[in-house]
């Protein structure tokens, strides 16, 4: 598996998670084991927005980088494992919990550990 692929997958990934967060906000958020609120709506949905960003951005970097791939993958490495950390003291202080929570948490770290362990070849 090369970095091209790896920036695909998890474009993809984050683009099932914007269209979740945009279009079946109330399912996303009470997966988490969040109580739905009008405010968190608003959030969750303005959230949904930037990981379709996100994922257009995971799409296109690679054919943008260039020769620079193995930088942009540490810097998405540095991004997951902050995402990993959050999602982490969250579930430790019982703020989240439920599949939402504990999927999200695992794939960010199999990220954080690909994007580094690739971007060192």
């Amino acid at each position: 598996m090369n970095l091209q692929n790896i920036f695909k997958i998890d474009a993809v990934l984050t683009l099932i998670n914007g269209l979740g967060l945009l279009f079946a906000t109330t399912m996303f958020v009470e997966m988490a084991n969040l109580s739905m609120s009008d405010s968190l709506l608003t959030f969750a949905q303005f959230m949904g927005v930037t990981f379709i960003w996100l994922a257009i951005l995971n799409w296109r970097l690679p054919s943008i980088a260039g020769e620079s791939i193995n930088s942009f993958a540490q810097m998405w490495a540095l991004a997951h494992t902050l995402w990993f950390l959050i999602i982490g003291f969250h579930i430790i202080i019982g703020q989240v919990g439920g599949a939402t929570a504990f999927i999200n948490i695992i794939v960010t770290a199999i990220f954080a550990v690909l994007y580094f362990m690739k971007s060192r070849d």
